[in-house]
């Protein structure tokens, strides 16, 4: 898995937001959509991986960061579903990105921004589940520091303007669309689970979930497989 990773950039409101890119030469692209909040940062090593065995397969990949997240100049506090959505159509049209869509966990909440791709989906995940995680999280390392903070207060505090949840600022209007998000019910579609889990999917893929780890860390089993089973979907 030594295939370079490409730099390369696109434009949203007025910031140079950056999309890491793996064999742009190859004919076909899949546009891979990461986990959001602290589940993306967990999964980022997966999902090079996942890249770099892609290209061997002939296949070309490209990671954004969406608004706020990561390096991004955009403020974080301004962030929203719709805002992600409408850099992810920016980065397709500048970047000239086929119609091959993957999205892991929370970011099969905006996969659909745009009509007319083939979605393939790992894991999707309710927006409220997000939420309730990293609202837990916040209270338990509140206690920690000798604080009492419970879900209602939390909830109040986002309502006045911005929350800081697992350590990202959320505005009242993400925090409000999160609460009431799932994975907008297309046909076109493939849904992947792990081994492990008894949700319903389409195929059931060996490895662990990362985004329950404390630390980053990678899965090359997983990585594998899901390479696998994108480089079958796009040949059907």
């Amino acid at each position: 898995m030594s295939a370079a990773l490409e730099y390369a950039h696109y434009q949203f409101e007025g910031n140079d937001e950056l999309c890491l890119k793996v064999g742009s030469h190859h004919p076909k692209t899949i546009l891979l959509i990461p986990p959001l909040f602290d589940e993306m940062n967990r999964m980022r090593r997966m999902l090079l991986d996942v890249m770099r065995l892609l290209d061997a397969k002939g296949i070309g990949s490209a990671l954004p960061d969406l608004p706020g997240t990561n390096e991004s100049l955009f403020p974080q506090e301004r962030a929203s579903l719709m805002i992600w959505r409408q850099a992810l159509f920016a980065c397709t049209s500048e970047l000239s990105v086929a119609p091959y869509v993957a999205s892991f966990r929370g970011g099969c909440l905006i996969d659909d921004f745009v009509e007319d791709v083939k979605l393939w989906r790992f894991s999707p995940v309710k927006g409220q589940m997000l939420m309730k995680t990293m609202m837990r999280t916040r209270i338990a390392s509140d206690k920690e520091a000798g604080l009492s903070t419970n879900m209602a207060q939390l909830t109040a505090e986002a309502g006045q303007g911005q929350v800081n949840l697992a350590g990202n600022n959320i505005g009242s209007a993400l925090f409000s669309q999160l609460e009431e998000a799932f994975p907008s019910p297309v046909r076109a579609v493939r849904t992947t689970q792990l081994e492990s889990s008894t949700r319903a999917a389409d195929t059931k893929l060996p490895g662990s979930a990362l985004w329950l780890r404390a630390e980053p860390d990678d899965d090359l089993l997983l990585s594998a497989a899901i390479a696998d089973d994108l480089a079958l979907w796009i040949s059907e």
